[in-house]
């Protein structure tokens, strides 16, 4: 899923706190010529110039030593000790200090315990740290307050999908399209997801509504062929695959998964392979695949192509390779290999396409 920012609100809380310290904001005098004049709203509290500081304050390093002075003053309290350690907290996480920004949001909370910029704040470096339990607790308990918060929703669905709960993902996914039914983003998430429960038609409907926004959406017409391909309708996915090629020519992905769509439905387009090499240099990923197919490389030089010093860089080339050597060697009609090279697949990361392919392409062998 892709990660995608908050997009504040103005309300009540520590944001309008903030913002009216900046911004002077007031209400606009538009008294009915009948009605006798409202009473002149009371001049918003100064802020502590100690919190002032610490909440003008741009640089990490200066916010969060302005906000810690604050904070240890004691000079603040309330809502104004919060907004000081929200602060200090915001610029510990843009500093890379998460476990001492959650500190200070958990802090802060304490104070304002339905400050829902805190709890989402709070919940994206849980979420960052890899503590999706807890990040859901935090995007949970916006919901409580605000049912619609599309971020929340999207962002729950992001961490349900790191815990493996697909199907609680896709519904939090489902109540954002419902919110907003042009949401892509969501979309493409939920059809991505739809394919890895298995559910083709719906990812094809997901991807197909994408298209629908947007014609030339290279992601879509690439993820709704992956679908139809699962569905063994590979005159279908050869197309999904040449479309996608044609929105976004830099990505040969489209190219190798369009030749072996063709391949399976035994009307391989073998030109397709020399093109898309004579198109990149020979050692951008996926290009050793392609030779390989094309009979240019051995499957053991692949592999070792695949095997770079970043452990997880290697283990996804590695995943990616075994599916599409898998896929060709189902085109030969050969399953003993396929089976093999997709056995080899499945044991990757679950997010990466390919992994979750080969899952597919496993469940639909013959014993």
């Amino acid at each position: 899923m892709r990660f995608r920012p908050r997009r504040f609100q103005i309300g009540a809380g520590l944001a309008a706190i903030f913002l009216a310290a900046s911004f002077g904001l007031g209400v606009a005098d538009e008294t009915p010529a009948s009605a006798d004049p409202a009473p002149a709203e009371a001049e918003p509290a100064p802020l502590n110039p100690l919190l002032e500081t610490c909440v003008a304050a741009q640089v990490p390093e200066t916010a969060a030593l302005a906000c810690t002075t604050a904070i240890e003053s004691r000079q603040l309290q309330g809502e104004a000790l919060a907004g000081a350690l929200f602060t200090r907290g915001m610029a510990q996480g843009r500093r890379g200090q998460l476990p001492a920004a959650i500190n200070d949001f958990t802090a802060a909370l304490t104070l304002t315990p339905d400050a829902t910029d805190v709890l989402y704040a709070r919940g994206s470096a849980h979420a960052a740290i890899q503590r999706h339990d807890l990040a859901i607790g935090d995007f949970s308990a916006i919901l409580k307050i605000d049912p619609k918060d599309a971020d929340s929703l999207y962002r729950r669905a992001w961490s349900y999908t790191m815990l493996g709960r697909d199907k609680e993902a896709i519904a939090d996914l489902s109540a954002v399209i419902g919110e907003a039914g042009d949401d892509m983003d969501a979309l493409m998430d939920r059809g991505g997801l739809n394919i890895r429960l298995g559910d083709f038609d719906a990812a094809i409907g997901d991807f197909s509504a994408i298209l629908k926004l947007d014609p030339k959406a290279a992601a879509a017409f690439y993820n709704r062929g992956r679908a139809r391909a699962l569905q063994n309708d590979f005159a279908a996915a050869a197309k999904d695959f040449a479309a996608a090629q044609e929105s976004r020519a830099d990505n040969p992905y489209a190219a190798l998964r369009r030749y072996l769509a063709t391949a399976r439905s035994g009307k391989a387009e073998e030109t397709l392979l020399s093109e898309t090499i004579g198109r990149y240099p020979p050692e951008q990923w996926p290009l050793p695949i392609l030779a390989t197919l094309a009979g240019d490389m051995r499957e053991s030089d692949l592999l070792a192509s695949a095997d770079l010093a970043d452990r997880n860089v290697t283990q996804r080339l590695t995943a990616e390779a075994h599916f599409y050597l898998g896929e060709a060697a189902l085109a030969k009609k050969d399953m003993k290999a396929a089976k093999a090279h997709f056995e080899a697949a499945a044991k990757g990361d679950r997010t990466i396409p390919e992994v979750i392919d080969a899952g597919w392409r496993l469940k639909q062998q013959p014993e």
